[in-house]
């Protein structure tokens, strides 16, 4: 919200509406919150946050595994190229792309 609108909350349907000043024109509209009959909105909020934290939880741990097992693969691979380039003798420098300039 800013200093040039409203906000109205409607009596009749509960929604929240931004109203521009000068116009009157609808800017935004919020619908009203769907609550279950009987159901605490706090409760109901702290469980959604905590589901969506342990969602995340094992997105990330999950992603974190995942590296770690590439980074082991790629140091590997590294490793055994430097053992198959010391056992073959080969001491000469590769070539590097900007001498070919």
């Amino acid at each position: 919200m800013n200093e040039e609108s409203y906000l109205i909350d409607c009596p009749m349907c509960k929604a929240r509406i931004e109203v521009e000043k000068k116009t009157g024109k609808v800017l935004r509209h919020w619908e009203k919150p769907r609550v279950k009959e009987g159901a605490d909105p706090m409760q109901e909020a702290l469980r959604k946050i905590k589901n969506d934290k342990s969602r995340l939880d094992d997105y990330f741990s999950k992603a974190q595994g995942s590296m770690e097992e590439k980074k082991k693969e790629l140091l590997d691979k590294f490793e055994k190229e430097k053992k198959r380039i010391k056992d073959s003798g080969d001491t000469s420098r590769p070539l590097n792309p900007m001498d070919l300039d």
